[in-house]
């Protein structure tokens, strides 16, 4: 079980399976805020109660990156391939989920 209290600016978020969601850049007395990043275009605000448990410096979510209501990665977020990066390139919201091997995978 853990304290809300025990949750910190600067944590990393996870999602069930482990998925690393960003970092945590507040945090009020409802819950916390994600940091935009290569997952979110935008910050993520989760409440305390959707917190499964903290291991360290990570704090675990109850549910997978594909069931969190609005949550979208950006496209080519996962890509690692800096030749199909283009600093021109338009960035669509793409939704993800995760695969039967826990890989992430475009929803179609």
């Amino acid at each position: 079980m853990f304290k809300p209290t025990d949750i910190q600016r600067g944590m990393t978020v996870r999602d069930r399976d482990g998925e690393a969601l960003g970092g945590i850049v507040a945090v009020d007395p409802r819950g916390f805020t994600i940091g935009k990043g290569r997952i979110f275009e935008r910050e993520y605000p989760v409440r305390f109660s959707d917190v499964a448990d903290l291991d360290g410096d990570d704090v675990y979510l109850r549910r997978d990156l594909a069931s969190l209501p609005g949550a979208m990665l950006a496209e080519g977020a996962l890509d690692l391939d800096d030749d199909k990066c283009h600093p021109d390139a338009a960035h669509r919201p793409v939704a993800y989920t995760h695969d039967l091997t826990g890989a992430l995978v475009p929803l179609e």
